[in-house]
């Protein structure tokens, strides 16, 4: 026997979605899948197998999503972390027709941080050599690229909560900025328990973070040194200068970050005035 899932995080990437799905997840009132961010609403009218993206299972019959959740009637909450929920907005129809009352959270990170963390974590994957600045110059000249390495595309959310809004109405979808949980971890949590109708009275471990890029290298040189360094343990022998470099991310260029910022000046503007709060600090 299995339930529907009640909510889902929809986004966005890099917003701190793993962290919040890991806080709720930790809750006795939430049950947990095995699989955070499965992507079924992607593909759920097209009923095809099961696949993989990297070591991840992506699901995408109904039968599979239905053994996700087994187990999950004895618990007030049950749902996943899908990043591409948000990305596309077509997705809402999807998510509509299988569940009309279902829940939904968004986190939003300033749109300049989060192009720059998302290209970092490409980086530590090991799938992006180019340059940050050579990536968003191919991106504006229209070089197709997977919708993970769209890092301009991907900080453009005002449409698509829209969407998401005029779909389901204002009362199923809270959405939340990344400084939220950042500044007021336990605040913002016992307000989504309250939107969940789950006790408040639970306290995730916040100062646990998922999903960073704190120790994201794009030179050669200290990106072979970092992976000696973990094997072997170096950094005590080196320099000072050198251990500061090796245990830090590069910073992004500042021709970048202007230039993003001219990108999103508007997109802000528009999400202040959707979201009823100040965003002025995402412009400095």
């Amino acid at each position: 026997m299995s339930i529907k899932p009640n909510f889902l995080i929809i986004g966005a990437n890099k917003g701190g979605t793993t962290s919040l799905f890991q806080y709720l997840t930790e809750h006795p009132d939430v049950f947990k899948p095995e699989i955070k961010e499965p992507m079924f609403f992607n593909y759920y009218k097209e009923q095809q197998e099961d696949t993989n993206f990297r070591t991840q299972r992506v699901i995408r019959s109904i039968s599979s999503y239905k053994e996700l959740f087994e187990g999950s009637e004895n618990f007030k909450a049950a749902g996943e972390s899908s990043t591409s929920y948000l990305a596309n907005p077509w997705v809402a129809e999807h998510i509509y027709d299988y569940n009309p009352e279902m829940k939904l959270i968004a986190i939003l990170r300033n749109p300049i941080q989060r192009a720059y963390s998302n290209y970092l974590m490409y980086v530590r994957w090991g799938e992006e050599k180019r340059s940050f600045s050579k990536a968003l110059k191919e991106e504006l000249k229209g070089k197709e690229l997977p919708q993970g390495k769209q890092y301009i595309a991907l900080g453009y959310y005002y449409n698509s909560l829209k969407t998401y809004q005029e779909k389901f109405g204002k009362s199923q979808l809270k959405i939340f900025i990344n400084e939220d949980l950042k500044d007021n971890p336990e605040e913002t949590f016992k307000s989504i328990c309250e939107y969940l109708k789950i006790a408040t009275n639970f306290t995730p471990n916040t100062t646990k973070k998922y999903n960073t890029n704190n120790r994201v290298e794009t030179r050669p040189v200290l990106k072979a040194l970092k992976a000696v360094n973990r094997k072997l343990y170096i950094t005590k022998y080196l320099p000072d200068n050198l251990k500061k470099r090796i245990a830090t991310k590069p910073s992004m260029k500042k021709k970048d970050k202007e230039l993003l910022l001219s990108l999103y000046a508007d997109e802000i503007d528009n999400l202040q005035l959707f979201l009823n709060r100040d965003l002025s600090h995402w412009k400095k």
